[in-house]
């Protein structure tokens, strides 16, 4: 009887363990889909003001939510410190190439993007951004030329791309770049075409050109009520590229915090960071909710030296209500005692701070609006506790990438093979380890072996 009670238990304990139980989690898709967050400029330092404003206005900060960390180095090739657009080539395509370049190699060779092989093997595809959809770091996954400044080329180049069928989503800035014929070309390749930021929540596609804004998506702080935010615009481009019912590639950016860093402009960094930051939140919400999905956060490079000081005033930073660039649009005659009192008083109502006749003569010194913003960045951050690069240094030394800094990045993953993610390596490991994950090759890791080892730099 003892035998048979033992031979029964062990029966049973054969079957408990061989059948499914209802906790258990389903396999993993065979191919998940995937969002690839960019903050443009967004070094620790910009996440970490980002997560202490998120902290003082009581909301959650997403960045919090991962589990997965790991750093990337991002020299270019031939700087220590790159600027967007070898970034872009080395998040895309796995190899590293010289400032300024696009999607080519150090010869000017053009190598395939992660986009485009996710294309070429039957994903849906997309680009979102807060920039021109010709800047740097959209451009890298679509466009291939010699130098970054080449817009309306890369304009030709992303149109040339959509009438092949790729990328199917395109949201972001840069309408001036896009006149009627290349909208036209646009919808005769079966793309919704949206001019109007109120238009994007009701666009059906099956494919979306959404160009929202003449240059870039105006800064956060100051962006006008209707226009969609980062969310809004991660969320439209999912909708779009989930009713082709198969995985799907997105890159997204955040890419004003590199604009407002520098410009010094800390207010105005902290609201792109928490604009990027709420994106991320609906991105891992969607991960969790439908398991098919992977989301990887980085940036390109961080910007400006961004210091937190232990005189940084958080409440003081939330009040501001204008970016620096809003407040130099016009130009002022510090001479003029009216003009410059009037602009002293416009200054004052948006940020607080009431500048001194010295300081206001600093910042009109030179017939040049992009000092003019950087020095009013400068003064205004420096007041509340955020300090950067001096102005003068970088004015005068970083000429390649007007402020650019060195530092390693972070990289934070959640979702379908997050764990691949963690760890110390170069930002061109990003996409080999995507393409693994999806089962693509990523023609760019090959050429990296005739990529020349990367010089001095200045």
């Amino acid at each position: 009887m003892k035998r048979l009670a033992t031979t029964f238990a062990l029966a049973l304990s054969l079957v408990l363990a061989c059948a499914p139980s209802r906790a258990e989690a389903p396999p993993p898709p065979a191919r998940p889909s995937v969002i690839y967050f960019i903050g443009d400029g967004m070094g620790v330092s910009q996440v970490t003001l980002g997560r202490l404003a998120a902290q003082r206005r009581g909301e959650p900060y997403h960045f919090d939510r991962f589990r997965v960390v790991g750093l990337a180095g991002t020299r270019s090739a031939n700087y220590e410190v790159t600027d967007s657009a070898a970034a872009a080539t080395a998040l895309a395509s796995g190899i590293k190439t010289n400032n300024q370049a696009i999607g080519v190699d150090t010869a000017n060779r053009p190598v395939k993007t992660i986009l485009e092989v996710a294309h070429e093997d039957g994903m849906s595809t997309g680009l979102v951004t807060t920039t021109r959809i010709t800047h740097a770091t959209p451009a890298g996954f679509v466009a291939h030329i010699d130098h970054r400044d080449k817009e309306a080329e890369i304009a030709g180049q992303i149109v040339a791309a959509a009438a092949k069928g790729y990328p199917q989503v395109l949201i972001g800035g840069g309408k001036r770049l896009f006149p009627a014929d290349r909208q036209a070309a646009l919808q005769t390749a079966n793309f919704e075409v949206v001019t109007d930021p109120a238009g994007l929540e009701g666009a059906k596609g099956p494919r979306l050109a959404a160009l929202i804004a003449d240059s870039h998506v105006p800064y956060a702080i100051e962006r006008p009520e209707g226009h969609p935010d980062l969310a809004a615009m991660t969320r439209k481009a999912v909708e779009v590229l989930r009713a082709a019912e198969r995985p799907f590639f997105l890159m997204v950016e955040g890419g004003r915090i590199d604009h407002a860093c520098h410009e010094h402009d800390a207010a105005s960094c902290i609201f792109d960071q928490l604009d990027l930051d709420r994106a991320i939140g609906w991105a891992l919400d969607e991960a969790e909710q439908k398991g098919d999905l992977l989301v990887v956060v980085t940036a390109d490079h961080a910007t400006g030296a961004l210091g937190i000081s232990e005189t940084i005033q958080l409440d003081a930073l939330l009040a501001v209500k204008a970016s620096a660039e809003s407040l130099t649009r016009r130009k002022v005659d510090a001479g003029d005692a009216d003009q410059a009192m009037a602009w002293v008083e416009q200054v004052k109502a948006a940020t607080g701070v009431e500048l001194t006749p010295d300081e206001v003569r600093k910042v009109w010194s030179k017939d040049d609006r992009y000092f003019a913003r950087t020095q009013l960045g400068h003064l205004v951050s420096s007041r509340y506790g955020v300090e950067f690069y001096p102005v003068e240094v970088q004015e005068k030394a970083h000429k390649n990438t007007h402020g650019h800094d060195g530092a390693m990045v972070g990289v934070f993953a959640a979702g379908v093979g997050a764990e691949r993610f963690a760890g110390v390596y170069e930002n061109t490991e990003i996409p080999r380890r995507m393409a693994d994950l999806l089962r693509l090759s990523l023609p760019g890791a090959a050429a990296a072996a005739a990529t020349p080892a990367a010089g001095q730099g200045r």
